[in-house]
């Protein structure tokens, strides 16, 4: 089974600062580094995914998938806007068929999240960090890193930046 670790969050961000995040729409592309399980190296990969926001600007889904040179998997993230620069997320992967569920804050420059429930692999349990900033206007940024429970480094499985399709 291709284990793409959480390819997070993936289409995560807008143009011009994180907290547009709930404005972005359509189509985005992301390329950069991507490790295929909790212990695996990165590799080179691409995401494609779709971002709709909700009319009300609380919520945000992003659908899409992810590949590297052992195959894609599909991935569905949403986002929820809790009140007070406070942002919950549940993420799931084809890969894992988990739903990781994530808590955090925004600023105007960045999201910031941490699992509030385990990610499982090869039934080992790890935590997550994902970070999601816009370093330009036409772009945005996601990192992720995953270290086992109980322990005290974290690992980079995620670092991919996302542009505008056709843009």
């Amino acid at each position: 089974m291709i284990r793409i670790a959480t390819a997070l969050l993936l289409g995560l961000a807008s143009p011009a600062a994180a907290t547009e995040i709930f404005e972005a729409e359509g189509a985005w592309v992301g390329e950069g580094l991507l490790a295929t399980g909790a212990e695996a190296p990165l590799e080179r990969g691409r995401c494609r995914v779709n971002i709709t926001p909700e009319p009300d600007g609380r919520d945000v889904s992003v659908t899409g998938s992810c590949a590297v040179t052992v195959g894609v998997s599909d991935i569905s993230l949403r986002l929820v806007r809790a009140g007070d620069g406070r942002v919950n997320a549940g993420f799931w992967s084809a890969a894992t068929g988990q739903t990781v569920q994530f808590s955090g804050t925004e600023t105007d420059a960045e999201i910031e999240m941490v699992s509030t429930t385990a990610l499982i692999v090869d039934e080992k349990s790890y935590e997550s960090r994902v970070s999601v900033s816009a370093p330009d206007e036409s772009s945005f940024a996601i990192r992720q890193l995953l270290r086992a429970e109980g322990a005290e480094a974290w690992r980079l499985v995620v670092d991919m930046t996302y542009r505008k399709a056709g843009g």
